[in-house]
């Protein structure tokens, strides 16, 4: 039945694979969606889905709103085809006689624009985090060290805030990460990040809580601190960037993609980029190319941009 192979093909997810929760959450929520649309039209079971019925659910997905009101993007509509896709591999690797999931083709998307803050704006950001009088100095401190930690180690949000404190020390500047589909890699703090993260654990003192980063409002039935969620961050990253009047869309991935961009533009390879930022493929990481390609640029016309026309004494080796 099109459930049990969606369970099935979860928990080799999940054990397997070592997804994150929250991509099995998201693989959960889409492939329950297809199986809902599948039924309605009297689809069962997987090996009765061909492409006229993917294409119908593509074509009932670009028409229907999502939770928030608005229709469905294309790189929304291309994420649930390649989570179709990825259930049919894994059929087929286990012998299903399914649709050939290669037969699947991606709805083709706009290029993705890289927001990314420059040095200027990330310390305008983190005055306007300082001065804010609206909160305690403990929650200035923790705000300060988790945009510090952030764009200066290139950490997914997740990543950051699994951290705990045992792995941050007054010496140690180097953290062991693990990503994405339970991958390890090595990340680096910069000074500023480790002495704002110290200063914040020393305005903090010993509680109960192993976490680096909290939630400084206490739960009123257990009267410890608790860990802080995805959604505190973004909020309060939205807050402090209305805030300065920054009109780009900024989040907490914001902070990885300037990491990238300011490696890039000093100079940085793409694979080292990739190696820093935890990206299984070269491929992800060449969403950057561009910005490659204009440090590159750039070099040239220093090098090659003056008057040719000029008398020339030799080139210097």
């Amino acid at each position: 039945m099109f459930r049990q192979d969606i369970e099935d093909f979860l928990l080799y997810c999940q054990l397997t694979k070592q997804y994150s929760e929250n991509t099995i959450r998201n693989y959960r929520n889409t492939l329950e969606r297809m199986a809902q649309f599948f039924q309605l039209n009297h689809i069962t079971r997987t090996n009765q889905i061909d492409l006229d019925a993917i294409n119908k659910y593509r074509i009932w997905l670009s028409e229907h709103d999502t939770l928030r009101g608005e229709k469905m993007s294309l790189k929304a509509q291309a994420y649930q085809v390649v989570v179709l896709r990825s259930l049919l591999k894994f059929l087929v690797k286990n012998g299903g006689l399914v649709l050939n999931p290669d037969r699947l083709e991606l709805p083709k998307t706009r290029s993705r624009r890289i927001e990314f803050l420059t040095d200027v704006e990330i310390n305008k950001l983190l005055v306007t985090i300082m001065n804010d009088t609206t909160v305690p100095e403990i929650q200035k401190k923790r705000n300060q060290a988790i945009v510090l930690t952030l764009f200066g180690s290139g950490l997914r949000l997740s990543e950051l805030l699994g951290l705990k404190k045992v792995e941050v020390n007054t010496e140690e500047t180097q953290l062991i990460i693990q990503g994405k589909g339970g991958k390890v890699r090595t990340a680096f703090l910069a000074p500023s990040s480790h002495q704002a993260i110290m200063e914040y654990l020393e305005v903090r003192g010993i509680d109960g809580n192993p976490y680096l980063f909290i939630s400084h409002g206490k739960n009123k039935n257990q009267h410890v601190y608790r860990s802080l969620t995805p959604r505190m961050v973004q909020m309060l990253i939205k807050k402090y960037a209305t805030r300065l009047g920054i009109y780009k869309r900024i989040t907490p991935h914001t902070f990885r993609h300037s990491f990238a961009t300011k490696l890039l533009m000093q100079g940085g390879d793409l694979r080292s980029v990739q190696t820093l930022l935890g990206h299984s493929s070269i491929s992800t990481t060449q969403i950057y190319t561009h910005i490659s390609d204009q440090r590159i640029k750039e070099l040239h016309s220093k090098v090659f941009g003056k008057d040719q026309t000029e008398p020339q004494r030799g080139f210097e080796i």
